[in-house]
């Protein structure tokens, strides 16, 4: 179960880094939509397990729960706003407004990412 989550979170991570960053490099295109949400289901699907995990064998710090809900919500709504800029037919003002909001979603998301890591690793540890 703890492997999984893990494989599902790194997936997302490189997915969701994959999405964000080719579409600030290239512009926001429709295969960038297709990678983000890969990455938001990979994530997903390990935030699911880790919380099957947490409830077999204890409780996650409350500092993590809060980042990682707030995360998945928050990468939630950069994939509609991708969504959204992508479809639109004013893509160009969508896509800075996206780019604008993108990193700082991207950065929180990350955070999450990483006290999970280190939540985990110091509960492995101790």
């Amino acid at each position: 179960m703890l492997i999984q989550a893990v494989i599902w979170m790194n997936l997302a991570l490189i997915f969701y880094t994959w999405a964000v960053f080719s579409g600030r490099k290239h512009g926001l295109h429709r295969k960038h939509l297709i990678i983000f949400g890969i990455g938001l289901l990979c994530d997903y699907l390990g935030t699911h397990q880790m919380n099957l995990f947490a409830h077999t064998y204890g409780k996650a710090p409350e500092w993590h729960n809060i980042t990682g809900i707030a995360s998945l919500v928050g990468m939630a709504f950069h994939f509609i706003l991708a969504l959204v800029a992508s479809l639109s037919h004013r893509a160009e003002v969508a896509n800075r407004v996206f780019h604008r909001v993108s990193l700082s979603i991207y950065t929180c998301w990350l955070i999450a990412f990483l006290s999970g890591a280190i939540s985990g690793m110091m509960r492995m540890k101790g």
